[in-house]
């Protein structure tokens, strides 16, 4: 194994070529993102970053949580626990350069065969599902060695916090997952120098497809051969929409990176790649006419006054009193500024219905608003009225009565 200095300048060529490429395309996006959804905040009164702020605060909180779970229930390895994969983990954190090694736990995930890289807070983890771990007590250490290289990669990259950083460039179809497989094969390229054992690398792949028993069997080329046969539109698209590369493209990428000859092609159909980019330009193109409509119409008005932002704007004042259920002198006052008895709020709602939406009302008051023209008949949007709210509210058969009157 090459020293750590060396392992350090020769890792920015094991880069895939597009990692970067994709990264700075959700990097553009992410922030034309955020640039619309400011205009769109200020549109609908601060309404879109409340439901942003939900989002993204369900998001953080489903992640602490799986962080909770596997803390609490997962083996931490430790000098004193599992202290072979410690030692190994640490020989190999610190040959790849990393200065702050994370937190490495082993977690039982019903035989799957797997492992990946997270962070809390400011803290990285690893996880290893128990499965993997078992290869090294069946003699396959390399591979072991391959898959902590792997997330120890990720780390070394950081990946896991760049995923974040770039998390509202995701509106892009297909974008984001294809960052996340170019970051894929970026770490499977640096497991594979780190231990330079291109053999091992390519059978760790193996085994998460297939098991580390029968992995021994598989005839490489033929898994390469037939699976580069699957190059259809549900093939393609399954791909598309997954984070992370097929196993069998991984595995021809290191042996082709290894210099390796007759590695099976993987292509892709051309009516698929027709559609791929159709699907995008169709995204933008409706996004750009959904954005253009709002900033030319009336869209922005148009959501700013839906009945749940209403009720953020200045009420009208006899709403508000009616609201309030101020005294008859109050709305004395008001209706003879010439206040309008019928106005309405953006449920419907008169100050004759406000006025039936608290515990007691004056008979007076009542008397005084249809006196001046009140209209008991109007309906709000649940389409009842100001008599519907009474009998619905317990009131007194006298305001009921009243109301009946002057509908």
């Amino acid at each position: 194994m090459e020293n750590e200095g060396e392992y350090y300048v020769n890792q920015t060529k094991l880069i895939h070529k597009h990692e970067n490429l994709y990264f700075g395309l959700l990097v553009a996006s992410s922030i034309m993102t955020i640039l619309v959804a400011i205009v769109l905040t200020f549109a609908t009164y601060g309404f879109l970053l409340v439901i942003i702020g939900f989002i993204v605060s369900l998001s953080m909180f489903a992640h602490w949580v799986q962080i909770g779970y596997i803390r609490t229930n997962g083996v931490k390895v430790t000098k004193h626990q599992f202290t072979d994969l410690y030692e190994t983990y640490q020989r190999v954190g610190q040959g790849m350069g990393i200065r702050m090694l994370p937190d490495v736990y082993i977690l039982q995930a019903g035989g799957i065969l797997n492992a990946f890289a997270t962070r809390f807070f400011q803290k990285n983890m690893i996880i290893l599902y128990s499965d993997i771990v078992e290869l090294s007590r069946n003699g396959q250490v390399k591979e072991v060695e391959f898959v902590i290289a792997h997330e120890l990669a990720h780390i070394r990259r950081n990946h896991v916090q760049k995923q974040w950083l770039v998390l509202l460039g995701n509106i892009v179809p297909f974008l984001g997952s294809a960052y996340s497989r170019a970051c894929e094969y970026t770490c499977d390229r640096m497991a594979a120098h780190y231990i330079q054992d291109e053999a091992a690398a390519k059978q760790a792949l193996t085994v998460l497809a297939i098991g580390g028993t029968l992995a021994k069997e598989v005839n490489e080329f033929d898994y390469l051969q037939e699976a580069s046969r699957e190059n259809g539109f549900i093939a393609k698209y399954s791909e598309l929409i997954s984070t992370h590369p097929t196993l069998p493209k991984r595995i021809a990428a290191i042996a082709t990176a290894a210099g390796e000859v007759n590695v099976p092609v993987f292509k892709t159909a051309g009516y698929v790649k027709a559609s791929i980019i159709g699907t995008i330009a169709l995204t933008v193109v409706l996004n750009g006419a959904i954005i253009a409509w709002l900033v030319m119409s009336d869209g922005f008005t148009s959501l700013a006054s839906t009945p749940f932002i209403e009720e953020f704007d200045d009420m009208d004042p006899i709403l508000e009193l009616a609201y309030d259920n101020a005294s008859y002198e109050e709305f004395e006052a008001e209706i003879s500024t010439g206040a309008d008895v019928n106005v309405q709020d953006g449920f419907g709602d008169t100050p004759l219905h406000n006025l039936f939406y608290n515990e007691e009302v004056d008979y007076a008051t009542v008397e005084l608003l249809l006196k001046n023209g009140a209209d008991a008949s109007i309906k709000n949007l649940d389409e009842m009225t100001p008599r519907d709210l009474a009998i619905e509210g317990g009131y007194s058969f006298e305001l009921v009565e009243l109301l009946r009157k002057y509908e």
